[in-house]
């Protein structure tokens, strides 16, 4: 059976162990109350663990490719699915919180991930018009075009925020996916597409485990 980016990351996150599961929580309870990560010296307070501790911590989730950090700085710069650098595929939240997602995946996952309704903007790969796709109540609401395709390399690479995210992306139109891979076959050749509708069930169920395993449901 083919094996996608969802499969692959759900996977993974299933191997998280209980620190690992509250560094990440505490991360994504900073990004959301203030908009960027907690430092280690921040996490080390409010966590009570040694500094030790925690950048042992951080690490393994880096090792896991579900966290990645500046290779200059050593901030954190994603948290999947959260980029804390400005991609096409922005997230608002009910509550008023807006978030960049790391892939078309992603963006799709968050409002299940954090239980909340959202709208996503983004954008047509090929043609560069806007897409918004409304989720209300873990359903999709809404959609600016009928026909959303969402393309994905079939392998992931790690770490995959800068090498497979990049990648996944929406199309308006299964034309304009298919004009697409024309132009691109030495990529089209190496990944799958599918309708908006056929790959929302999968992705929701997959990031709505992954809110209720780190405690953010």
């Amino acid at each position: 059976m083919r094996e996608n980016k969802s499969t692959k990351a759900e996977r993974g996150r299933c191997e998280l162990n209980s620190s690992e599961k509250e560094v990440m929580k505490q991360i994504f309870t900073e990004i959301m109350s203030f908009g960027k990560p907690p430092t280690i010296a921040e996490l080390q307070a409010t966590l009570k663990k040694s500094s030790g501790d925690i950048i042992k911590v951080i690490n393994t989730l880096e090792e896991k490719d579900i966290l990645l950090r500046s290779k200059e700085t050593k901030e954190v710069v994603s948290i999947y699915p959260i980029s804390l650098r400005p991609t096409e595929h922005l997230v608002v939240m009910s509550d008023g919180t807006n978030f960049f997602a790391m892939c078309a995946m992603d963006a799709l996952g968050i409002p299940n991930m954090f239980n909340q309704s959202a709208t996503i903007n983004s954008q047509c790969e090929w043609c560069k018009q806007k897409i918004t796709i409304e989720i209300d109540d873990a359903e999709i609401k809404s959609q600016s075009h009928s026909d959303i395709h969402i393309w994905s390399p079939q392998e992931r690479k790690i770490p995959a925020a800068e090498t497979c995210c990049p990648l996944v992306n929406f199309f308006c139109s299964h034309s304009h996916l298919e004009e697409w891979k024309i132009k691109n076959p030495d990529l089209a050749e190496k990944g799958h597409s599918s309708l908006l509708e056929q790959a929302y069930p999968c992705i929701k169920e997959c990031w709505t485990r992954y809110g209720e395993m780190i405690g953010l449901r």
